[in-house]
């Protein structure tokens, strides 16, 4: 009798430790399948975007620089993506942001672009992300206020997405950085999840426009943003 009852306690026991390491497994499973990164190749279709060259336009550079990004993610598992476009399509703003609300998990945002401009002596990338909102002060004051400190949260965390892409672009464009901005961006706007806006490099500036159009260059970027999306996470 005294023995079945030890094999007992030896059976409770041992299916306890099983579900204790079996549950915090899983729950780790379940997190990392739930992070996505959404990747905007910006401009497409009739929207062209500024012309890197007299033959090649901005939307070109940011899907190419969209697929390789999705690829370099690819070799993590933990990680999903998922592109605005994947092709030379038409998409809007407000067609992106629906994209964006859809999905589900930990979700963070990443648009390209190339800029242009301030004359062609203007050098060096810039990643913009979502400024404070000021709240109403009308009778939904405190809904306001607990909506601006729920986007805080999230503008927090996408200065932290910007650094973490930051210190990578570095060891691509070495003192090249334009600094991290705080600016209201269109894409940006209404999104609740760590979101930046990266251009690349101008097309207006000589050097600039050869490492863009430079595959190695290319990849070397997606690496770099690769490698920050991962030190974010």
């Amino acid at each position: 009798m005294m023995n079945k009852r030890i094999t007992k306690t030896i059976i409770c026991l041992s299916l306890s430790m099983f579900f204790l390491i079996l549950v915090p497994i899983l729950m780790v499973q379940a997190t990392q399948a739930k992070r996505l990164v959404i990747i905007d190749a910006a401009h497409g279709g009739a929207d062209a975007g500024v012309m890197v060259t007299d033959k090649i336009q901005e939307k070109e550079i940011t899907l190419i620089l969209a697929q390789l990004l999705q690829k370099e993610l690819a070799k993590s598992p933990d990680i999903q993506t998922q592109l605005t476009r994947t092709s030379d399509k038409t998409i809007s703003n407000a067609e992106r942001i629906k994209m964006v609300k859809a999905a589900s998990g930990e979700v963070l945002f990443i648009s390209l672009h190339v800029n242009a401009g301030f004359g062609n002596k203007a050098t060096g990338y810039e990643i913009f992300f979502p400024g404070f909102k000021t709240p109403a002060t009308d009778q939904n004051e405190s809904k306001a206020i607990l909506k601006d400190m729920e986007q805080n949260k999230y503008l927090n965390d996408s200065v932290r997405l910007a650094q973490m892409i930051q210190r990578n672009m570095e060891n691509v464009f070495p003192r090249k950085g334009r600094g991290l901005r705080d600016a209201p961006m269109p894409i940006l706007g209404d999104l609740s999840i760590p979101a930046v806006v990266l251009e690349v490099g101008f097309a207006t500036n000589t050097d600039d426009r050869k490492k863009i159009l430079n595959e190695k260059t290319q990849q070397a970027i997606a690496q770099a943003l690769a490698k920050g999306i991962r030190d974010y996470f």
